[in-house]
């Protein structure tokens, strides 16, 4: 039988849609005639200091409009070549818009610019681009949002009807066969885990600031951050773990909590990385998709705020007989909600419906 013809358009423009770009080619790869086209890679990311960010916004925009040249030749070509289109993220859609054909291509987003507004209480889509994404959202045959947070904005903000949504649940049906969910420990020791490369929006200096008023001798905590806080009793820093490799496998095998008091996050992959190692897991209601993965008291808590998780996590650390409990719970509810078959059919149902 012969393969569905897709391309996948990346956004490959930071830590963490690297991170879903490597999860949509590894999920794709196996089960499409897949191409990858990645828009404005590396090289086109403005690195310079500009003077303020009117400045920076504008030179961002310049450089990926020339290089929207070469993406709209290649959905020209995917057009001819009878290719559904995927665009991660509403940035590449926006570029390649003179090039799509209505209603032939799809969206799969975890944000948008307005969905932090009410967190962040900063305008960061003014009304005129809102409008310009509002025609290149409505423009696409399906939306497929990750979360319900952003599936809700999106309705709210750009006024996509809800015939042109849909939920998909982000392929870590990969990291079920990926990690070794962490075994049961008897020794007594406590392993905290934290991973964000930004380490102050991510509450690692919230999370390491509890930690050091612990005085706990059964305690031990991991960083793995870009950021390297200074040395502190039983806390580990680790930098440059490379998704996939053998040191980031064992780290989270080697773990007990993942802690994330992260104060804004769309849908922060490494919480499922979490519970398909086994972890219970920690982390704030400003995680918008970590109901996806996380069910409270279960395989770990969503938090109100970084205070309320601080003490959830100082009761956790007593409490061996739960922890253990939660580790079985998070594999388990990764295995029934994340399995392949289920993601998949998402995918392949919204992208590939004639």
């Amino acid at each position: 039988m012969m393969k569905k013809k897709l391309l996948l358009v990346t956004f490959p423009v930071d830590f963490g849609s690297k991170t879903f770009e490597k999860r949509y080619i590894d999920f794709f790869e196996n089960y499409v005639d897949l191409k990858v086209y990645r828009f404005v890679p590396d090289q086109f990311v403005p690195t310079q200091k500009y003077p303020n960010s009117f400045l920076r916004f504008f030179s961002t925009v310049g450089k990926r409009s020339l290089a929207s040249i070469e993406l709209q030749k290649q959905v020209r070509e995917a057009n001819r070549e009878g290719r559904s289109i995927l665009f991660q993220g509403v940035s590449p859609a926006l570029f390649a818009y003179p090039a799509t054909e209505r209603n032939s291509s799809c969206i799969v987003t975890d944000w948008t610019r307005k969905l932090y507004e009410a967190i962040d209480g900063k305008t960061m889509s003014p009304s005129w681009l809102t409008f310009i994404h509002k025609q290149v959202l409505n423009s696409q045959k399906y939306v497929i949002g990750l979360t319900d947070a952003v599936l809700e904005e999106i309705v709210r903000d750009y006024d996509v009807p809800q015939n042109k949504l849909r939920k998909g649940r982000l392929p870590f049906s990969v990291d079920l066969d990926l990690f070794t969910p962490s075994p049961n420990r008897n020794e007594g020791i406590v392993k905290i885990l934290f991973v964000g490369g930004d380490f102050q929006r991510k509450g690692g200096d919230v999370l390491l600031n509890w930690f050091a008023n612990q005085h706990e001798p059964h305690l031990q905590m991991t960083m793995v951050t870009g950021h390297h806080p200074g040395n502190f009793k039983n806390v580990t820093v680790q930098t440059n773990v490379q998704y996939g490799g053998t040191q980031h496998i064992e780290l989270f095998k080697g773990h007990d909590i993942f802690v994330l008091p992260t104060k804004c996050d769309a849908y922060p992959s490494v919480i499922g990385e979490a519970a398909c190692a086994g972890l219970s897991v920690l982390t704030t209601k400003n995680a918008l998709g970590a109901s996806e993965v996380i069910q409270n008291a279960v395989n770990g808590y969503i938090c109100n705020s970084q205070e309320e998780l601080l003490d959830q996590l100082s009761l956790l650390v007593q409490n061996k007989t739960l922890i253990e409990s939660m580790k079985q719970s998070s594999r388990q509810i990764m295995e029934k909600n994340f399995a392949m078959n289920l993601v998949l059919d998402d995918f392949m149902s919204c992208i590939f419906e004639d």
